[in-house]
């Protein structure tokens, strides 16, 4: 039985460049491992409700907002999202009253308003005197005309000029009543902070000890629209909230002008959020948010969830059973139970360890952030702070030289290089990711696209598809579905294998903060999609394979493949020519547009739907364009080369390429924990085998009725078949024995 990894070790010419490979294979190993463990002991989650959406949703149900956060937390709420206030804020509370001038001489005739100038036009009262303490020094600082105290006959009063800046954005610190809830109910503070006009150093720094030291807040959300500092003072807010130890968070899919620059400098005293927006809420299923912010926390390092309550009753009564007379007529549950139900719900499932002992569950408690990963935990370990700068430089260099082995392997099968320019390559990669591996930024992100681009057209080029397509392997036994499926799953765990490789270099190259929280990302994410496919394509249309090129070099292929396309290129253009051409377009256009978790295209509701049936199935949802594209197309592939039908094969061969490249994109997901990304790839592998097997049984009967396979075809150059159907006598078949 022929070996389809015969060339790895064994081929002179491609001997060096796998040596290479299982070097930054090994490396690029133990770090993962290394982050694994990391993963695995980042569990806490904070979950968070709004203290605005609390009360008025208390009003709504009929009870106090203490009783609902009473309620919420033996659920599993654990912080209350509190505001900086405002005066507008604190009227709108009922904190404080704000009297026109002229109502109030009316309310107080005894005061002494003759003596205050015609310039103070508002009177603010409240009941609590310590919040007048509070806000009177706050206003002083931020007022251009400033406040001035007025006694009103046994009660104070603030006098303040008409300044509508100073009613509607001054920056008054956090309401004692409202932190004084906090601490009855043991809930952690999280402080919301809002970009003020006029902002200043001084004003910087009394806003931030507001939040470290007034409301004992241990994260901060940023405005809707911008962060504090936006966009000349970003730097000062980052120098002071470090000095503070506060956590800076990042709303997944939020529009937060600087929030990118702010997270990039928090050196890892940050935290990602995930939260639904109240039109979100207000319309989608009370199963889908659960899963919504299960998924998140769980998938994607969410460590701080800030639930939205549903504002309404969602799905209609249940009917009594027909004969129970003793029950009511409807059984309904309340908006409330509904509300006590999701967040039990999200609570207790973020706590279920998806596979013990690999991935433990998450637990609830102060949002746990990243921190300075690796160096912070190198350092932890006793490791002098040199020492861990050098075995993060290790990390990218030894893996880097992985990388070098794979660039090797594609120049070698696609140039005959002399042994000295061969070595001159090397040398040249060697040398430029030694200068790389400096950068856990950019360098970082340089030598994991290098990676994308190439590892996956390696694992299409040495997985065993290339010895199947010149029919030098196929199955020992009859071609029935089930023997086909068996056969070709085999070579394409295979050639997933091979793929994965350059998905653990990329996690190697970005095992760093900046990347596992989105503050960074992989580089040129589209490239390793559309590049692999132009490469693998260029290679089967030559029929560049490691063991043709081993036998008779890289030449005749490449003027194969430059003359089949140029017979391509010069055939008329014609009609059916344009409408598959649109075909095509339309499935790239859709494939591209659909990357990423904020790609903007539309997702229906059965898909919806569906992806969460296969959560509840498969601990995470395999890759769709895996499970239903690239590998049922991979089989199929297979089953049209096994009957010699190659130009079937050739495009199901670029619906498979799809396939690979889109496991190797699922590695780069670095805000994912890997052990997510390793278990999606090898559910993808088997689910998309099973579906491959059905469309096999689909495809084989009409291929039987409509079709004849060309067993006998010729070879003589034109890489249609082994010459006279016997595969001894094809000039390359010693190279693979």
């Amino acid at each position: 039985m022929l070996n389809p990894f015969a060339s790895f070790l064994a081929s002179p010419r491609f001997r060096l460049g796998w040596i290479l490979v299982l070097i930054g294979l090994v490396n690029a190993c133990f770090w993962t491992l290394y982050r694994w463990n990391f993963e695995n002991h980042f569990q806490s989650t904070q979950i968070v409700c709004d203290y605005e959406d609390t009360r008025s949703m208390a009003d709504g149900f009929g009870m106090s907002q203490e009783k609902l956060l009473t309620e919420l937390s033996r659920r599993g709420v654990n912080s209350i999202l509190l505001y900086e206030q405002t005066l507008s804020s604190l009227r709108d509370n009922g904190r404080l009253v704000i009297q026109s001038r002229e109502a109030a001489e009316q309310i107080y005739p005894k005061a002494a308003w003759a003596q205050v100038p015609q310039q103070y036009r508002f009177l603010i009262v409240s009941d609590d005197a310590v919040l007048l303490t509070q806000i009177f020094p706050r206003l002083l600082e931020q007022s251009v005309v400033p406040p001035r105290p007025i006694s009103l006959g046994g009660n104070q009063g603030i006098l303040i000029s008409n300044s509508k800046q100073l009613v509607g954005d001054a920056q008054l610190g956090f309401d004692p009543q409202q932190l004084a809830l906090a601490s009855r109910l043991k809930l952690i503070v999280a402080a919301r902070i809002a970009n003020p006009v006029n902002l200043t150093p001084k004003r910087i720094n009394q806003l931030l000890d507001d939040v470290k030291y007034q409301a004992k807040a241990n994260v901060v959300f940023m405005g809707d629209d911008q962060v504090v500092g936006f966009e000349s003072l970003i730097s000062p807010v980052e120098r002071e909230m470090r000095k503070r130890d506060l956590t800076f968070t990042v709303v997944e899919f939020g529009k937060t002008r600087g929030a990118g620059d702010m997270a990039m400098n928090t050196e890892g005293k940050m935290a990602r959020v995930h939260t639904v927006l109240p039109d979100e809420a207000l319309g989608a299923e009370p199963e889908l948010l659960v899963d919504r912010y299960v998924r998140a926390a769980k998938e994607r390092n969410m460590r701080v969830l800030f639930l939205r309550l549903m504002r309404h009753q969602k799905g209609e009564p249940e009917a009594v059973k027909p004969g129970d007379l003793d029950a009511p007529l409807l059984l309904e549950k309340s908006a409330f139970a509904q509300n006590m139900e999701l967040v039990e719900k999200v609570s207790s499932e973020i706590k279920r360890a998806p596979l013990p002992g690999l991935r433990p569950g998450l637990g609830i408690g102060p949002a746990q952030r990243f921190g300075d990963y690796p160096m912070a935990q190198l350092q932890a370990s006793g490791l002098p702070h040199a020492v861990a700068w050098a075995a993060r430089f290790e990390m990218l260099f030894v893996t880097g030289l992985g990388v070098v082995g794979m660039t090797l392997l594609l120049l070698n099968l696609f140039f005959d290089l002399r042994p000295l320019i061969q070595t001159r390559w090397l040398i040249a990669g060697i040398v430029l990711v030694f200068a790389l591996s400096f950068s856990a930024g950019i360098g970082a992100k340089i030598l994991a696209l290098q990676a994308g681009l190439v590892c996956s057209t390696v694992g299409m080029m040495w997985g065993g598809l290339p010895l199947i397509w010149d029919g030098l392997k196929r199955p020992s036994s009859s071609r029935t579905p089930i023997q086909i499926t068996v056969f070709a799953a085999g070579v394409l765990f295979r050639t997933t294998l091979l793929t994965l490789i350059g998905g653990l270099y990329v996690t190697a190259f970005l095992n760093n903060w900046r990347y596992m929280s989105k503050a960074d990302e992989y580089l040129g994410e589209k490239a390793t999609q559309f590049l692999p496919i132009a490469i693998i394509a260029f290679a089967f249309a030559g029929e560049l394979f490691p063991h043709r090129v081993e036998a008779e070099g890289a030449a005749p292929g490449i003027q194969r493949a430059l003359r089949r396309l140029r017979g391509v290129v010069a055939r008329p253009f014609t009609a059916q020519t344009a409408i598959y051409s649109l075909v095509v377009l339309a499935v790239v256009y859709v494939w591209m547009a659909r990357f990423g978790n904020d790609s903007g295209m539309q997702i229906s509701s059965f898909e919806l739907k569906t992806r969460a049936l296969l959560e509840q199935v498969f601990l995470t949802r395999p890759r769709t364009k895996e499970i239903f594209l690239g590998h049922p197309a991979f089989l199929l592939m297979i089953a049209f080369l096994l009957r010699r039908q190659k130009l079937l094969a050739f495009a199901a061969l670029l619906a498979a390429i799809i396939g690979q490249t889109d496991v190797l994109n699922t590695m780069c997901h670095i805000h994912t924990p890997v052990f997510f990304n390793l278990w999606r790839s090898i559910t993808g592998v088997l689910l998309g085998s099973i579906i491959g097997f059905f469309a096999l049984l689909v495809a084989l009967p009409v291929l039987t009725r409509f079709t004849r396979p060309r067993i006998n075809a010729p070879s003589n150059g034109d890489g249609s078949g082994p010459s006279n159907g016997r595969l001894e006598n094809a000039p390359y078949a010693a190279s693979v024995n």
